[in-house]
């Protein structure tokens, strides 16, 4: 019998925060040996949670270029993170050094949103009612897609560069690269539709919305599957795990998970006080949030089980934007910060 298995999360946490992987590997379950992993394999980066579990978190860096507030971050490839902002620019940075690489200029209004395709192309979702097609090589502009009639709130992109775009005009539109038609457009919601996400294998699209509700729909059909229904404020945050669970963050303070096969009801999550405002996916089947107002915390939570695994206090007053690298660092952004921090 495994004698990890009757210990609390937060217990078992704290004591292999302080044993080398290789005198506890053999002896504990392969949960723990996945979890544990990050903190002894030598790099400088290491999976979140221990940091903030034991409270030692300190800033790590700060990166300053944007002249206005922070509204979302996206990991592209060669290393490469970029930011959007209200000062209607995206930014690329070096996640090796924290260099300001880029500065793309061309939206008119607040950038809201970004998305990576799969060969790397970026695509930036605004409030000039249009999102923007970059090069993840060169940085330059090659493809716009106009159609929303109010501002485009996100976007997402599958494998097969369908591209996927949410608006406050209560629509979610589908487009192709290289047709500035959209082929696609989805009603169901009946206000904003604020956040976008894709099931792992690309096959359903979940769309959050101001009324409150999440939508799930057929990708690239767009054919309406079901409505996940729950939440009593404005759904802020969706990101769904590498096991097809569907977290959602909501301004009624609350993450919920939802099975992804048929939309029940796993859990709910009343850790925040205040608008859970971001979701992220981390390393090891991990889910890091992200609050404003007073609440002013990132939480990590296992994607399995939906446990509570530490949190990261004293951050700037919102987090609206939350990405975490490849190696577990955490990168952090909202609207009253114009800076990037890193953890």
């Amino acid at each position: 019998m495994d004698p990890t298995e009757w210990l609390p999360t937060e217990l078992m946490l704290m004591i292999l925060a302080h044993y080398a992987l290789a005198r506890v590997g053999a002896k504990v379950c392969r949960r723990w040996r996945g979890l544990c992993r990050g903190l002894h394999d030598g790099r400088t980066s290491v999976l979140p949670l221990w940091a903030m579990y034991n409270s030692e978190v300190k800033t790590a860096a700060q990166w300053k270029g944007h002249t206005d507030g922070i509204q979302g971050m996206a990991i592209g490839h060669n290393n490469k993170l970029y930011s959007a902002s209200r000062d209607c620019t995206i930014r690329v940075w070096s996640m090796e050094d924290g260099r300001c690489l880029r500065h793309l200029t061309g939206h008119t209004n607040w950038v809201n949103g970004l998305a990576i395709g799969p060969d790397g192309t970026v695509y930036s979702a605004s409030g000039d009612k249009t999102v923007r097609v970059w090069s993840g090589v060169d940085g330059s502009h090659f493809e716009t897609f106009a159609g929303h009639t109010l501002q485009v709130t996100c976007v997402v992109v599958d494998r097969n560069n369908f591209v996927f775009s949410g608006s406050a005009d209560k629509t979610i539109k589908v487009w192709r690269r290289g047709s500035a038609t959209c082929s696609i457009t989805l009603h169901g919601h009946t206000d904003d539709v604020f956040v976008l996400a894709l099931s792992p294998d690309h096959e359903k699209l979940y769309s959050g919305s101001l009324d409150t509700t999440i939508r799930v729909w057929s990708v690239p059909a767009g054919i309406h599957l079901r409505t996940l229904e729950g939440h009593t404020e404005h759904v802020y945050s969706l990101v769904v795990g590498v096991g097809g669970t569907v977290f959602s963050g909501s301004r009624d303070e609350t993450i919920r998970m939802w099975r992804g096969s048929d939309g029940k009801l796993l859990n709910t999550k009343n850790h925040h006080k205040n608008s859970v405002l971001s979701l992220a996916l981390g390393p090891h089947d991990t889910v890091v949030s992200g609050s404003g107002g007073q609440d002013r915390t990132v939480a990590l939570w296992c994607g399995h089980t939906g446990d509570h695994l530490g949190t990261l206090r004293h951050l700037p007053k919102f987090v609206d934007a939350l990405v975490v690298g490849p190696e577990g660092v955490v990168y952090t952004g909202g609207r009253d910060d114009k800076t990037i921090t890193v953890w």
